[in-house]
């Protein structure tokens, strides 16, 4: 429905740009009623000056001047006298309709692009429909700017998870060259606490009172020693051995590994092995730690018993493929909160059961040292997936 009002306001807003970008002085929207002229919207008009201009157009020198616009069509100009305080030289009728016009009073003479911008001011629809040309190439932009804004949505996911991968071996790399001092520090002691310790337990007695005391000491060292091994392993940047490899056979490997452990925790192993995959190039034992880390954290997340799903495939990513395996749980699930820390070093949720948050850090390093990629998802109470990406050659 058309709204007189809006019309109205929209005109005196078109009046009120018009000035500015004219610097035109003032501006008023006149009509034909019967023999007399009459004012509409006016902009930058005092009412005094309003009855002035009145008096201006409906004297009997303005009569042709006026009818010249109406007639022809066309912008008509012509001078004020300095005894009509308009505060303007220089007054102009621009043709708005049937009997209307737009006056706009300057004090110099306006411009061809000043005289373009009033014409399309005195339009007499605000807002004239488009034409079928301009609403195809409307559509064409709007569909122009949505791939746009999807293409650069997606640079700024890659760019973020550039920038996530670079802050996490950033950590891990200053995370390792401390581990690695403070584990040669530790390794030495504690051979000689698991070498005396072992020594005295053979020299004591079955039944000294000592030797449970002993056992537990000699327990505990070990268990240090084993720390300390797995972080000589995550410190370490030695060479590996890089032969082309089947995932497929590494992952069987595990399995069969793993297969008491699941049975024992009531756990149901679902193993889908992708067929005919191309061998991507790694170190087969490292790799093999990264499946055997995975299924037990797994088994882990499920003390209940639960599904234990195993897939492999071959993927495309990021303009060139990879191979990729899965390990998802029925498990309890990670917190929203430790997601971003399940990486880093020492971190566990499992202290209490023996966990060292070793596992998974030396998981990230090894993936990544083999130019791949490890994501996890994860929901509380329905179990975790991590997926790890391992690249193949171009030629493969």
């Amino acid at each position: 429905m058309y709204n007189h009002h809006m019309a109205e306001n929209a005109l005196l807003l078109r009046l009120k740009e018009a000035c500015q970008l004219t610097d035109a002085c003032w501006a008023a929207y006149t009509f034909r009623e019967g023999d007399a002229w009459r004012l509409g919207d006016t902009y930058h008009l005092s009412r005094a000056a309003q009855s002035m201009l009145l008096e201006f157009l409906n004297e009997p020198a303005s009569a042709t001047w006026l009818g010249g616009a109406l007639t022809g069509g066309r912008v008509r100009s012509r001078s004020l006298s300095e005894k009509l305080p308009l505060t303007c030289g220089r007054v102009y009728a621009f043709p708005a309709g049937v009997m209307t016009l737009v006056v706009v009073g300057c004090k110099t003479e306006l411009d061809a692009r000043a005289q373009r911008i009033w014409k399309l001011a005195t339009l007499s629809d605000p807002f004239p429909p488009p034409s079928p040309g301009e609403v195809s190439l409307l559509q064409q932009t709007v569909i122009e700017l949505q791939n746009t804004q999807q293409e650069l949505q997606a640079r700024i996911s890659a760019q973020r998870e550039a920038e996530a991968r670079l802050i996490q071996a950033a950590k891990l790399a200053a995370v390792g060259e401390m581990a690695a001092g403070v584990a040669h520090e530790l390794n030495n002691p504690l051979t000689t606490v698991v070498g005396f310790t072992e020594l005295a337990l053979e020299e004591l007695p079955l039944d000294s009172p000592l030797r449970r005391d002993l056992e537990l000491v000699l327990k505990e060292s070990r268990r240090a020693r084993s720390v300390v091994r797995r972080l000589l392993d995550f410190a370490r940047q030695g060479e590996t051995s890089r032969v082309k490899a089947d995932i497929n056979e590494i992952v069987e490997d595990v399995i069969l590994l793993t297969k008491h452990l699941m049975q024992t925790n009531n756990v149901q192993p679902v193993i889908r092995l992708g067929e005919n995959l191309p061998w991507a190039s790694m170190d087969r034992n490292q790799i093999k730690q990264v499946v055997i880390n995975l299924v037990n954290n797994a088994l882990y997340a499920m003390p209940e018993g639960g599904c234990l799903e195993v897939e492999t495939a071959c993927q495309p990513r990021y303009n060139r493929h990879w191979i990729t395996f899965s390990v998802r749980d029925t498990g309890v699930g990670i917190p929203p909160e430790n997601l971003q820390r399940i990486f880093e070093p020492f971190f566990t949720t499992r202290s209490d059961r023996g966990g060292t948050g070793l596992g998974l850090s030396v998981t990230y390093g090894i993936v990544t040292d083999h130019g791949g990629m490890i994501e996890v998802e994860s929901q509380v109470g329905a179990g975790s997936t991590f997926t790890v990406w391992l690249p193949l050659e171009e030629t493969a």
